[in-house]
């Protein structure tokens, strides 16, 4: 469980700690603000799998908050994707 907990906290800290740089072009800017709701999507979605994860007890699965973290990942993904393009 230790190692559950070290792991989603570190991968906090570097969701946190990464933030596209600021330019001045409109697209660019609507492309930061894509990522930065991204990302705080894959932050909530990774503190409910911890919490489910911490209070399973071995009777939950925890599938559907995965789910959510695996759908949040996707959003990320896709809000790089277009990050790259946006502002390179």
């Amino acid at each position: 469980m230790n190692i559950l907990a070290g792991t989603a906290s570190a991968a906090l800290i570097t969701l946190a700690l990464v933030s596209p740089p600021a330019t001045g072009t409109g697209d660019c800017s609507t492309s930061g603000d894509a990522f930065q709701a991204a990302m705080a999507k894959v932050v909530d979605a990774l503190r409910n799998y911890e919490q489910c994860v911490a209070g399973s007890k071995g009777k939950d699965k925890c599938a559907a908050e995965m789910q959510q973290l695996d759908d949040a990942h996707d959003d990320f993904a896709d809000a790089v994707d277009d990050f790259k393009k946006a502002c390179p």
